[in-house]
């Protein structure tokens, strides 16, 4: 009898929660934690690499996008394309976390 109506709570907890997520704020935020994470990856990562290259431009892309959300017609935008977006800035993370990790470490003594 009240599955419906726990049916429709849920859909309103999970589009409240999509709308949490796809806000300029929290893009904002993401862009700066990315930001920060490819400041301390150009630090770990050794001078020769082409790392560096890629840490200033994903720097430069998250200031472009900083600027974007600042902006009235990021608005506009579907949801579809927010989430979209959402999910390439999750992937771009987990890749700076991972090559972090793979870096090899400055020095052969172990701390």
């Amino acid at each position: 009898m009240f599955g419906w109506m726990n049916g429709i709570v849920s859909n309103i907890r999970r589009r409240i929660r999509i709308a949490k997520e796809i806000t300029p704020r929290s893009f904002r935020a993401m862009a700066g934690e990315i930001s920060d994470l490819a400041d301390a990856c150009a630090q770990t990562c050794s001078p020769q690499s082409d790392m560096l290259g890629r840490v200033e431009r994903i720097k430069y892309e998250m200031s472009q996008l900083t600027e974007l959300t600042r902006q009235p017609k990021f608005k506009t935008l579907s949801v579809q394309r927010k989430m979209e977006l959402r999910e390439s800035l999750i992937q771009s993370r987990d890749q700076i976390l991972k090559s972090m990790q793979d870096a090899p470490s400055p020095t052969k003594i172990i701390q």
